[in-house]
């Protein structure tokens, strides 16, 4: 029997509600997830929906999820003459609450990036790992990873042991290649403070090079270079150690800090030219590694030139050169004035800037706004208490660096120490925190974290390890501490 006209537009909705509609949902969620409104595929790396606008006036996507960048730094020996034990462990937990304020986590930073932190800690400090786990580092204990017997270039394995600061157990920082669990690795040396976010690198990074928020993030990355060209698939970001240079030689890589992508490849790679060891002696324009003119300064056998050699020469037009005032600041003099590296009878040279171009920007008077991580080398260790300006060893160099501007930078990790202490107790009441605070030493510039001048003066935090649970739920929001 036929059915009638009524029946079959009945039925037909029927299946339009129970089937198709169902489907088209299906479909556009699956469209959804995997491509961008311009069409263009979506980055599993990449953040998703949501604008928001943050305070450099872009409007980015905010993370539904936060993508978590990993933040590692690298202990190699648990104390030397630059850093007691104490405050190493105060500088490790600085360091921590910087990346805490500069995170998705603080609110106020603007950021939409999250963290997780690491430690590559060198077997032969194995033995204060423990200080590290306990500040909810995730620890990762690794030897050389290359023994100096394995390396064939006679010069380079005969010498590298002599290497500043810690010969080839140095190379244990070409770990951070292998934390592959994240889209970027962030390593530092411990030594380090971040001041403000640095969501521009990341988003161009990871946003297609194309799309208008990853040309708008390219735009505001802050160059050495500025008239470079940006790869379209950006490997790395690092800073280079000008102020050692002379004029028109090679800069070594300022190996206090660099962001990656991580990668096996990159990782071996590295292994196979440490092995190698092609490393000319010398001070010539064809020393160094390669034989070609990355040698000749301050940890140039390890991690200062070899990253150098690598980038320039075994895979270039990978990587960008931030603005080394800005990022991995030093506070150093990059004009051929002085020491390091200072030649009287090349007086042609003299006053000129290191990077060999006019204009350079001079990083003794860079503006505190317009810095976004510090690295404590030249202005001096502030849980050192290097109050003096004097060219002893320990004081703050007038040849080197500006005192009035290292002032500045040393204070601004005594006001995140601050910061933290008073976190501390508000959330805890307890009143032991500001037993830390008990210093008379230029209490303008340490804060009263310093007694006397030198290593000797330094008041750690006092805080237990149990307190320092606390924060690290209710001010780090890190559960299962």
């Amino acid at each position: 029997q036929k059915l009638s006209s009524c029946s079959v537009r009945r039925l037909l909705l029927v299946l339009l509600f129970v089937f198709i509609l169902p489907l088209i949902l299906w479909l556009n969620r699956i469209i959804a997830a995997n491509f961008d409104s311009t069409g263009a595929p979506r980055s599993s790396s990449s953040p998703q929906n949501q604008t928001q606008s943050r305070k450099d006036g872009i409007t980015t996507k905010n993370v539904v999820e936060p993508i978590q960048i990993a933040y590692a730094i690298s202990l190699i020996r648990c104390s030397d003459f630059q850093s007691s034990t104490d405050g190493l462990l105060d500088a490790a937990t600085i360091l921590r609450h910087s990346v805490h304020k500069t995170s998705i986590r603080n609110p106020d930073s603007g950021s939409k990036y999250d963290y997780k932190l690491y430690a590559i800690v060198h077997t032969k400090a194995a033995e204060c790992s423990h200080l590290l786990s306990d500040l909810g580092y995730e620890v990762l204990l690794k030897d050389s990873p290359v023994q100096i017997s394995e390396i064939r270039g006679e010069y380079l394995r005969k010498n590298v042991h002599k290497e500043w600061c810690c010969g080839a157990d140095e190379f244990v920082k070409l770990y951070a290649y292998t934390i592959g669990q994240h889209p970027i690795v962030v390593h530092t040396d411990i030594d380090f403070m971040y001041y403000q976010p640095m969501d521009n690198l990341f988003d161009a990074m990871l946003l297609p090079h194309d799309s208008d928020e990853g040309k708008m993030a390219r735009k505001n990355i802050e160059m050495e270079y500025p008239d470079k060209v940006i790869p379209e698939n950006i490997q790395a970001y690092l800073t280079r150690d000008y102020h050692q240079v002379i004029p028109g030689r090679k800069a070594a890589f300022q190996a206090g800090f660099i962001v990656v992508k991580p990668s096996m490849d990159a990782f071996n790679d590295y292994l196979d030219i440490i092995r190698e060891g092609n490393y000319v002696e010398g001070f010539s324009r064809e020393n160094g590694w390669g034989g070609k003119g990355y040698g000749g300064v301050v940890g140039s056998m390890a991690m200062q030139g070899l990253p150098a050699y690598y980038y320039d020469i075994v895979r270039p037009n990978t990587t960008v050169e931030l603005n080394g005032c800005r990022y991995n600041h030093m506070g150093a003099n990059i004009f051929y004035e002085d020491v390091p590296n200072f030649i009287r009878r090349y007086k042609d040279l003299h006053g000129k800037c290191r990077r060999n171009v006019e204009g350079c920007e001079d990083c003794r008077k860079t503006d505190l706004k317009l810095i976004k991580n510090i690295h404590f080398t030249n202005c001096r260790k502030p849980w050192n208490c290097a109050g003096e300006k004097s060219t002893k060893k320990g004081s703050i160099d007038p040849r080197t660096t500006d005192y009035g501007h290292c002032t500045q930078v040393i204070r601004t990790w005594h006001e995140m120490r601050t910061d933290l202490e008073q976190k501390i107790l508000d959330i805890t009441g307890d009143s032991k925190v500001q037993e830390g605070q008990s210093g008379s030493y230029k209490e303008d510039l340490f804060m009263k974290h310093c007694k006397e001048d030198g290593q000797s003066g330094y008041i750690p935090i006092a805080a237990s390890k149990e307190v320092m649970a606390q924060v690290a739920e209710k001010v780090w929001n890190v559960k299962g501490y």
